[in-house]
């Protein structure tokens, strides 16, 4: 099974990466974000493994252990030609937040979406849209660079879900 460790942000940042999501979809109509129920998010890592109870008793304590931070969003990312996404700006936070997760749990599972959200190999985003034809490209950047400012967010929780199809399994508020 699939699973992924995202972080999640204030409602203000979380209300405003929807208003772009939900804005893109409609006038491109790549809407796997929307229907997939997808709520904006960093993804900290990505994880291949059948032992799912020894992951969430795992996640129970890195949860305790993280606290709530800010990251800055500032700029605009593409993943050519299939994602846009906002970029934040790598912090001491992030950084930390990846590690701590992928070293705790890769002990009960394998590496996930080919290393891409491994310590050092990871382009932290959130993305706006996904699954993206070659001819809404353009089209998505418009909406996304006309709404777009850069911004702060605090990251108030850490989840832990199943990946394709997104299924959210628990999530923990960051103290």
């Amino acid at each position: 099974m699939d699973y992924a460790v995202t972080l999640e942000f204030d409602k203000e940042t979380e209300n405003k990466i929807q208003e772009m999501i939900d804005e893109v979809a409609l006038v491109t109509g790549c809407d796997y974000m929307k229907k997939a129920k997808i709520p904006p998010h960093v993804t900290v890592s990505a994880l291949v493994s059948d032992n799912e109870e020894a992951l969430l008793t795992e996640m129970e304590s890195i949860a305790t252990e993280l606290k709530k931070d800010f990251i800055w969003f500032a700029s605009i990312g593409i993943f050519n030609p299939y994602v846009i996404y906002l970029a934040p700006v790598m912090n001491e936070f992030l950084q930390n937040s990846c590690k701590i997760v992928n070293e705790r749990l890769l002990q009960y599972a394998e590496v996930g979406n080919r290393g891409r959200y491994l310590p050092n190999q990871w382009v932290p985003h959130a993305a706006i849209v996904t699954k993206l034809t070659p001819e809404a490209m353009k089209e998505a950047f418009a909406i996304v660079q006309e709404k777009f400012s850069a911004c702060g967010a605090t990251v108030e929780k850490i989840v832990f879900a199943r990946a394709e199809p997104y299924e959210e399994l628990k999530e923990w508020k960051l103290k």
